[in-house]
């Protein structure tokens, strides 16, 4: 299949913070608010400044700010979608504020910033995790006039409306998604595994037959969100549901243990290495298209890097779905970024502010940054569009596997649930807890965060 190059774009981590007001859970690293503001600041040359009243800038114009992390390339594209916004709203003086490109720095400005209820800036981009904890906090717009559910629905693709909608209201628009994929290299295998037990057997057959130091298959194990990802996949992949009907999110399964075991057991069989559980996403695309691997699991950024010019992998890699247990196509984790609007936004820039998100979640702007950045279209429309499908045929093959990605349980309470997940999960991959016992633990903690324990 030949595919054209595309210009590389970089992997979206999903890190969260344990904390809600006034709490402040240990999660690894943590900068206090200062600092982080202090780092921000030096980061981003952005500054606090006092309410405004809405009416900032030129006499007679409103001045709005938008901030969000830097798309990875060529920033004319980008720019160009900006000016075209500025060209239709002589009235508004557009601003753009970059944050630095790490998802756990990003939110924790946001939540220093947003419940400090900050007034120097309007539009933010959020993780598709962030946006039922920013809603209930009351920090992000309820957008729904604007942007009706219904809409939404029936012009975007199911995951990337449904990450948007709290209690059937809309607080943010998809900009662009992400879906866990399975790599494999296509001069090592016969043909992408639709089963564990094939991608087992495809493994030990190219170790066997492979170049010295091959190794089997990569995915992220490193004790951050992305093992979450990983986990949940492993548990769609084996039959089980990450939240039962009554909204309880659900751990201690079968269906869980038997993911749990099976990640487990990837690495005690040798069939991934052990240095999986300190891996991420760049640690896992550096080793693969290194050419040392035969499978990978990761996001379709890393088809960029795998074909771009001067990779020893070049014309050498396939991708597919994930495998599952019966060989049902897998479901991959559902990312992405969503734009949202700052609940203590001055009313009157709020109406610029939803013209600059229509602007920038539009189906032009979808294609535009499908065929500059290569970031997956949340549009349905888009993936029929002529020059997307001519210009980055492989986006286009990815319509099914984003129409099937799947959420990890929403709520608004995620980042704390992140936290207990990562730290369990991480020491069931490690070995040093039994699934089992990991599982039980886990259960036991949600349930107390989820009020389900009373």
């Amino acid at each position: 299949m030949a595919i054209p190059a595309m210009r590389p774009c970089p992997p979206l981590p999903l890190l969260p913070l344990a904390r809600r007001r006034g709490e402040v859970r240990p999660c690894g690293w943590r900068l206090p608010a200062l600092a982080l503001a202090v780092l921000l600041a030096a980061a981003t040359g952005c500054r606090r400044e006092p309410p405004s009243g809405g009416e900032a800038g030129a006499p007679g114009r409103v001045r709005l700010v938008f901030k969000h992390q830097p798309l990875w390339g060529d920033p004319a594209p980008f720019r160009a979608l900006l000016d075209s916004f500025r060209r239709a709203h002589p009235e508004v003086e557009l601003v753009t504020e970059a944050l630095p490109n790490a998802s756990d720095l990003a939110h924790q400005y946001f939540l220093t910033a947003l419940e400090g209820r900050a007034q120097d800036f309007d539009v933010l981009v959020a993780d598709v995790v962030w946006v039922p904890e920013f809603a209930r906090a009351g920090w992000i717009a309820d957008l729904s006039d604007a942007f009706p559910p219904e809409r939404l629905r029936a012009d975007f693709l199911p995951g990337p409306a449904e990450a948007v909608l709290v209690q059937g209201r809309t607080y943010a628009v998809p900009w662009y998604l992400d879906v866990g994929v399975l790599y494999y290299r296509t001069d090592l295998v016969p043909r992408a595994p639709r089963t564990y037990a094939e991608l087992e057997r495809f493994t030990r057959e190219a170790l066997a037959h492979g170049p010295p130091g091959l190794q089997g298959y990569l995915w992220q194990g490193r004790q951050y969100e992305g093992l979450n990802c990983n986990v949940y996949e492993a548990l769609w992949g084996h039959g089980g549901e990450a939240v039962a009907p009554d909204g309880r999110v659900l751990l201690d399964t079968p269906e869980a243990l038997a993911a749990l075991g099976y990640l487990r057991g990837l690495i005690t069989s040798g069939v991934s290495p052990g240095s999986v559980t300190a891996a991420g996403e760049e640690e896992a695309r550096r080793v693969f298209q290194d050419g040392r691997a035969v499978f990978m699991r990761n996001w379709p950024y890393a088809w960029a890097e795998a074909q771009a010019p001067g990779s020893p992998i070049r014309g050498r890699v396939g991708l597919s779905t994930l495998p599952t247990e019966d060989g049902r196509p897998g479901a991959g984790a559902l990312g992405g970024w969503q734009l949202a609007l700052n609940a203590h936004s001055p009313p009157e820039r709020r109406r610029a502010a939803e013209q600059l998100i229509a602007h920038l979640t539009s189906l032009e702007a979808n294609v535009q940054l499908a065929l500059h950045y290569g970031r997956n279209p949340p549009r349905r429309a888009a993936y029929d569009d002529a020059r997307l499908r001519a210009q980055v045929p492989f986006i286009a093959q990815l319509r099914t596997m984003a129409e099937a990605a799947r959420p990890r349980p929403v709520t608004p309470y995620y980042a704390l649930l992140s936290d207990v997940l990562q730290g369990e999960f991480s020491a069931a991959v490690s070995g040093l807890r039994p699934p089992e016992e990991a599982l039980s633990r886990a259960q036991a903690r949600v349930d107390h965060l989820m009020g389900r324990d009373r």
